[in-house]
């Protein structure tokens, strides 16, 4: 396995906040880390998997007067394997492509992003979205000239914060589908109607798993969970139609919630 560790000083990227009040530290550290593993990512995806790459970006000099840090990188002896003009380059574009496209001025972004990716991002620009006026400026250099090099401002960094809180709530809301008069029995229950919780019930129609139950309201859930004596069973043995609403993340079945409770229909699933 090749191990690449030399470290090219001939190319920066700095990173420089002209920011109008003090930020803070924590805000600060996050931002960096989240661009540091942002560029990681970025390297080792694009390397051959037989080869190890050092791909952390190191801090060479934090300035005076605004927040002005620059950073070199161990990968750059990779170039002539992947890119022309270096790591830094290359990646400085992918992120002003990312920073585009969080700003609607691209259709789609260089890379594909994942939840995690978009929580990074939103880190990277908090030190200049809370700092009214504030703004970033991200430039690669190459032996003292600037090769590469983009700018978001407090309003652009508010704006792409926006945008990834949504993506993100999208990401995390569960779709809702509604059945009606389906068949559930239950699975496990906690014999309390009192409680939502530690009640898992099957139907069979949309999943073979036992699935979370909870009720739209006490009306439905109280005339439910009563036995009724004609059955010589309590409750939680007796099979039901209901109308559910089936809560999924990402397609995937995860919870019912009974709508409505159609007592005519509950029989005994023991029976022929």
């Amino acid at each position: 396995m090749n191990n690449i560790m030399e470290i090219d000083l001939s190319k920066r990227l700095e990173i420089k906040i002209n920011n109008k009040n003090p930020v803070g530290l924590e805000d600060l550290s996050l931002s960096l880390l989240a661009f540091n593993h942002q560029f990681q990512k970025f390297v080792e995806s694009e390397a051959n998997r037989e080869t190890d790459i050092s791909s952390e970006l190191l801090i060479k000099e934090v300035r005076s007067g605004s927040i002005i840090v620059e950073l070199i990188s161990h990968a750059a002896p990779i170039v002539p394997l992947l890119w022309e003009g270096g790591s830094l380059a290359q990646w400085s574009k992918v992120a002003e492509g990312i920073c585009d496209w969080l700003l609607g001025r691209a259709e789609k972004p260089p890379k594909e992003l994942t939840k995690q990716d978009l929580q990074e991002w939103n880190k990277f620009v908090e030190p200049v979205a809370k700092d009214n006026g504030s703004q970033m400026n991200i430039n690669v250099s190459d032996n003292g000239k600037v090769i590469q090099q983009f700018i978001i401002n407090s309003t652009e960094a508010n704006a792409m914060q926006n945008l990834i809180g949504n993506m993100i709530s999208e990401m995390d809301t569960p779709e809702g589908n509604i059945h009606t008069r389906k068949v559930m029995y239950w699975y496990q229950t906690k014999f309390d109607p009192n409680s939502d919780t530690g009640n898992r019930a099957i139907i069979d129609d949309l999943s073979k798993s036992a699935l979370k139950v909870i009720f739209e309201n006490n009306a439905v859930k109280d005339e439910m969970l009563h036995a009724e004596p004609k059955f010589g069973k309590p409750w939680h043995e007796l099979a039901y139609v209901v109308d559910v609403e089936v809560e999924t993340v990402r397609g995937t079945p995860k919870m019912y919630k009974v709508l409505r409770y159609y007592p005519e229909h509950t029989f005994d699933p023991d029976e022929d």
